[in-house]
């Protein structure tokens, strides 16, 4: 059904108004819809009328997360049914798992869900799909959803997706599982009710009048071979195991929606007149009635209409993810038999088979007389509480996004964005350079005193690192004719707020004003340090090349400014004389950043 129009709500408003209940599904196999199914028929039928919407609730948290679960699900059971185990076994086992696959639901599927519900504006919401009830839990525990909120759980364990706290009523299909969903959800969380399966089940049927009007024959063992809705499983070599056994007179092959299994079925046994083939059927109802028992591979909903029908069961074929856990904790509960190979499927078969017959288990009241008086045991918290939080949220990351962002050193496009242009060349036509050397503090006045004797003056990083030069430093740099620039320390996280601190103390020592150039730290400064330094009318030199040692290769332009790392100190002033010869070879003079800019051009 569409969501309400202007005009059914004016209508609604004039008679007394029904309940409505909004079934979230999904078409991850075919347990989850025919629960939605089986729910939607039930509440057509309750004495209360009830107007029911049954929707895809995957779709309608968006079509990202719609096709990565359900065409990632069909893929990995396909092809991949090693990886379905590996990430199914790692979200029950390792809680930093479940926590992110649940961030990701509610980041991609929160926000279009709730606009999803609005429009139908429900009294009651009930999901029938894992994925989908953990985003429908969030919504209702931030108070974004206000009406009760009902999760049905057809499976008997591994029920860390299946029951949330957010959730105020679950509706089990098996008894032994109440316990650990009110463990997870809360005590009062759970309600036992009958299965969620069409009532045709639960018709009166003998197995001699189902088979008649299958066109099975009526006496010997008949068989059923199931791969679920989407047809899954060693279902050819169940069939292909049982179909040797004498004592067996009939199989019925259930192909579900997978047509490409169903046509390579009837290709395998098209020469047997025991073995029958379905695809997707309605017909159900009679197969199991008809049925001694019942080879299923994945477990699920097509179990509880085998236990109302008082068939038993056999698993076998997809021993992976939720069916290996599942189907081992009914077989522990002996609600089923375990074969984990061929030998072992043919004997549960046989001990089926001859078994006493089962009666229906049904228990409980119908799931619709509890959707129907859904209690409200979720307290939603005040609009202005949820606002409040989401603005703290939101504020939170965008304060962490911009700490990050402002202490992280790739910052090239960022730091344009600031307005900080760094200084790599000075605007000249005179054939110079400014060369700028970093070398360890205590060698910085020995080679300038050696430069000075030879007629070099250079540039030398100040290398306090925040704190201040000494006054001897200083004092023998300017002796030589040298220049003193600021560097910039290393940074870390939040300790650009100090940038500009740091650099004025070294400014101070040096006499350089209000305005001037400094070294950003090695590896880069990060995009807090510079635009600190911007704000405070301080510019970066990165330099048109970066030297690690005195062999220079690239090509010269009037202006440059050339940075050089010198890290052993007994090689600075031998590094910097290698290359001034080199530059004066191709006709460039070496001279000091305050030289260079103060004779820029304009």
């Amino acid at each position: 059904m569409a969501p309400t129009s202007a005009t059914e709500n004016e209508s609604r408003a004039a008679s007394p108004r029904s309940k409505r209940v909004l079934i979230l599904s999904a078409d991850v196999g075919e347990g989850h819809a025919a629960a939605a199914r089986a729910l939607a028929q039930q509440l057509a039928g309750a004495d209360e009328h009830a107007e029911v919407d049954v929707i895809d609730g995957l779709a309608a948290m968006g079509r990202i997360l719609k096709q990565s679960v359900q065409d990632g699900y069909r893929t990995q059971l396909d092809s991949a049914q090693w990886s379905y185990s590996l990430a199914y076994g790692a979200m029950e086992k390792l809680p930093p798992v479940r926590w992110l696959a649940r961030r990701l639901l509610l980041a991609l599927g929160a926000r279009p869900l709730a606009h999803t519900i609005a429009q139908y504006e429900p009294d009651v919401v009930v999901s029938t799909y894992p994925a989908v009830t953990v985003v429908l839990s969030h919504l209702r525990r931030r108070g974004i959803v206000r009406v009760p909120t009902i999760a049905t759980i057809t499976d008997l364990t591994g029920l860390f997706f299946w029951a949330q706290k957010g959730i105020d009523m679950h509706l089990v299909m098996y008894g032994e599982s109440l316990p650990a969903v009110e463990r997870i959800a809360g005590r009062g969380s759970a309600q036992i009710v009958r299965p969620l399966i069409s009532a045709d089940f639960l018709e009166p049927r003998t197995p001699e009048a189902s088979r008649r009007a299958l066109g099975l024959p009526e006496r010997g063992r008949m068989v059923v071979v199931s791969g679920g809705g989407w047809g899954v499983g060693d279902i050819e070599g169940a069939v292909a195991q049982l179909a040797d056994d004498p004592q067996v007179s009939s199989i019925v092959c259930l192909a579900g929606r997978n047509e490409e299994l169903r046509e390579r079925l009837d290709a395998a046994f098209a020469g047997s007149e025991r073995i029958t083939v379905y695809g997707f059927t309605d017909r159900m109802p009679e197969i199991l009635a008809a049925a001694d028992v019942l080879v299923h591979s994945t477990g699920g909903v097509t179990c509880l209409e085998a236990r109302a029908s008082g068939t038993p069961v056999v698993s076998y074929g997809l021993p992976i993810g939720h069916a290996r856990l599942n189907t081992r904790a009914m077989a522990d509960l002996d609600l089923l038999r375990l074969a984990n190979d061929a030998g072992e499927l043919r004997e549960h078969v046989a001990a089926s088979c001859a078994a006493d017959a089962q009666g229906p288990a049904v228990d409980g009241p119908h799931a619709a007389q509890v959707v129907l008086e859904a209690p409200a045991r979720i307290s939603a918290p005040p609009r202005w509480i949820v606002r409040g939080r989401t603005l703290l949220t939101q504020a939170a990351i965008v304060l962490a996004l911009g700490a990050w962002m402002m202490s992280t050193d790739e910052v090239a496009a960022l730091a344009k964005i600031f307005g900080v242009h760094p200084l790599t060349e000075v605007r000249t036509k005179r054939r110079e350079v400014a060369l700028i050397v970093r070398t360890s503090t205590g060698s910085i006045v020995p080679a300038a005193t050696r430069l000075a004797a030879s007629g070099i003056h250079v540039t030398f990083a100040d290398g306090a690192a925040g704190g201040t030069p000494p006054s001897g430093r200083v004092a023998g740099v300017r002796a030589a004719q040298d220049g003193l620039l600021p560097e910039a320390p290393h940074s870390s996280f939040l300790h650009w707020l100090g940038t500009r601190g740091q650099l004025r103390r070294q400014a101070n020592a040096l006499d350089l004003g209000h305005h001037y150039y400094y070294l950003p730290p090695r590896g880069g400064a990060d995009l807090g340090q510079l635009v600190m330094a911007q704000l405070a009318g301080l510019t970066p030199v990165n330099g048109a090349y970066v030297l690690h040692g005195p062999q220079f290769r690239g090509t010269l332009r009037p202006g440059d400014v050339v940075v050089v790392e010198v890290p052993q100190a007994a090689a600075a002033a031998s590094d910097v004389e290698q290359l001034t010869a080199q530059f004066a070879a191709r006709g460039y003079a070496v001279r000091t950043l305050g030289t260079v800019t103060s004779r820029a051009t304009r």
